[in-house]
């Protein structure tokens, strides 16, 4: 039996010596405690899944996507339709992962993007879940320091939560995205890396074109001591010189939003009221 597990999860994509099922767990047999092979067989499968990153159980502190639900259920008074906030999940330029953009006009004040390249898109997701819950909901905010036992201190003074800084990266995908009226791949956002030396330390400097956009206009970042924030200053260049042609786009993709979560809305008290009138 555990041989045939094995050999299930080495058809989805498992490597062998991962698909391999511990002598520990394998040697308490599938009868009586036969749960503990089984959840293990699940766990390996579901990390496969996921780009080999596990997913957050309800109630983990790393479960945004959960919390974001919760939060904004209680401040709507309601239950949220399923797919009501909208996850845009589109591969990193740098094909190292995924990045997210969060949205739904009615339920949220803005669009959100995830801050950083997930491993997987579940990871993507639970980002963008992360930055939409830190500017709705800044009390649930951990403050940066907390008092110490037997130690007084005065209240600072409330202050409106600073609306987060969007990865300018993230950006960039989202105006490229309203651009091509579709979902970017890597080939849709190019970045190219020049490396050079100035005084004895290495720089570098990117530029990013968009070929199925404009394929003669080339956006150059100011230089940085590291690749990151190289791709960083580019991306902040090339928002900024498709911002008047995003905009109107991008008009138009929020009212098409809120047109279909007020549909999606109507259908859901619609099937509420004819359940109670069943009833």
């Amino acid at each position: 039996t555990i041989a045939l597990r094995s050999k299930i999860l080495t058809m989805y994509g498992v490597p062998a010596h991962e698909a391999a099922v511990p002598h520990a767990v394998a040697g308490k047999g599938v009868g009586g405690k036969g749960a503990a092979p089984m959840m293990a067989l699940m766990d390996m499968m579901q990390q496969s899944w996921n780009g080999g990153a596990a997913t957050p159980a309800k109630g983990d502190p790393s479960d945004f996507k959960g919390k974001l639900n919760q939060m904004i259920a209680k401040r709507a008074n309601r239950s949220l339709v399923k797919g009501e906030l909208l996850y845009t999940v589109m591969e990193d330029p740098s094909g190292k992962g995924f990045s997210c953009s969060l949205a739904n006009p009615e339920l949220l004040s803005q669009e959100y993007y995830s801050t950083e390249v997930g491993a997987s898109k579940r990871a993507a997701e639970h980002s963008a879940a992360k930055a939409a819950l830190e500017a709705e909901f800044p009390e649930l905010a951990t403050p940066a320091l907390a008092p110490q036992a037997g130690k007084k201190r005065k209240a600072a003074p409330i202050a409106a939560a600073p609306e987060p800084r969007q990865d300018p990266k993230s950006q960039l995908m989202h105006s490229a995205q309203c651009l091509l009226g579709r979902s970017i791949t890597k080939a849709d956002v190019v970045y190219e890396m020049r490396e050079f030396d100035q005084g004895g330390v290495t720089r570098y400097q990117v530029a990013i074109s968009l070929p199925a956009y404009d394929p003669q206009t080339v956006h150059h970042g100011a230089d940085a001591e590291n690749k990151k924030q190289a791709e960083h200053n580019a991306a902040e260049v090339a928002v900024t010189a498709l911002a008047a042609a995003v905009a109107p786009l991008e008009e138009e993709r929020r009212a098409k939003k809120a047109r279909l979560s007020q549909e999606k809305l109507a259908a859901f008290r619609a099937k509420k009221a004819a359940a109670g009138e069943a009833l």
